[in-house]
């Protein structure tokens, strides 16, 4: 079966190549990425695609305008629209019989099934094995009677918490950026709060020092305070190993750690200062580092 050919119209260039990425390295699209609706008109009218992708953000013309111009350039072309974060589709886009919707934030993961949904094409179902029973050496008739233990209660025991590393020698913060930082708690955690609606973490942290100046997402205060002191120590470390390797800038501004289910990302904003973020490995890392980016250019005006 051909690979469906997905068009995305979206403004902001970062956000728009991230979603054609996505969309390629799923292994099951091809894909365009345009950033205006002229030019999303005049792929329409040059290429064959099954579906356009449209940001409500389009800045160049209505998406309402634009879908009526592609349906009148190409007869029921199938159409998706991405919602400003936070609002549902306008009761006049939704007039015009739009075939999907695709929330911000998503997981790659999911776009298979929202695109073919959106095309109307069926995707064939995995089969799946058959389980085989395991082999017992007991014979047939052998009744096994249960010990005497297996017809205890077992004891339940808590869970020992684990022991946090001793802790290195991490870079000092000046105090005016601390109490700089500190003041200015509720302006830093509306910027967090922004970056976890685009990303969905488990943990949003901005460290300084081994001070946790402000932190968003699902884990609890005690969780992200142990969380920064990892985060703080394995910065150090790897400032350690830039030094040892030759690293022009002494330290490296961006590290991950990366696990099956699981990433761990920091940016450094300054001398001791990270924005760290601790998240499902299903959110793609480019679309991590351009949305830290941005955040790191706003929280910069707090370090002084």
């Amino acid at each position: 079966m051909a690979k469906p050919n997905i068009l995305v119209v979206d403004s902001d260039e970062g956000f728009g190549m991230m979603l054609k990425e996505g969309l390629e390295n799923s292994g099951h699209y091809f894909s365009v990425c345009v950033h205006t609706g002229s030019d999303a008109i005049q792929a329409i009218v040059e290429n064959s695609y099954e579906l356009a992708i449209i940001d409500m953000a389009l800045t160049d013309m209505s998406p309402a305008a634009l879908i009526q111009a592609m349906r009148k350039a190409k007869d029921g072309m199938r159409v998706m629209i991405i919602p400003l974060i936070g609002q549902s589709v306008p009761q006049s886009i939704e007039a015009l019989s739009i075939n999907g919707v695709l929330t911000k934030p998503f997981f790659v993961g999911d776009l298979p099934d929202l695109i073919d949904e959106a095309i109307g094409r069926k995707r064939e179902s995995r089969p799946v094995a058959p389980v085989r029973p395991e082999k017992s050496d007991s014979p047939k008739d052998e009744v096994v009677e249960p010990s005497a233990r297996e017809n205890e209660i077992d004891e339940v025991v808590p869970e020992a918490t684990p022991e946090l590393p001793p802790p290195l020698a991490v870079a000092s913060v000046s105090s005016d950026t601390l109490r700089y930082l500190r003041a200015n708690e509720t302006e830093i955690l509306r910027l967090l709060g922004d970056l976890n609606r685009e990303v969905r973490a488990e943990a949003i942290l901005l460290i300084a020092g081994l001070e946790l100046i402000a932190h968003a997402g699902m884990l609890g205060r005690d969780q992200c305070q142990q969380l920064t002191m990892l985060v703080a120590q394995s910065a150090q470390a790897a400032a350690q190993a830039a030094g040892f390797l030759g690293e022009p800038a002494g330290h490296f501004g961006q590290s991950l750690h990366e696990g099956e289910a699981y990433r761990l990302y920091s940016l450094s904003l300054g001398e001791g200062i990270f924005l760290s973020l601790a998240l499902s490995s299903n959110v793609p890392l480019g679309m991590i580092r351009h949305q830290c980016r941005q955040i790191a250019d706003q929280l910069s005006k707090f370090i002084i």
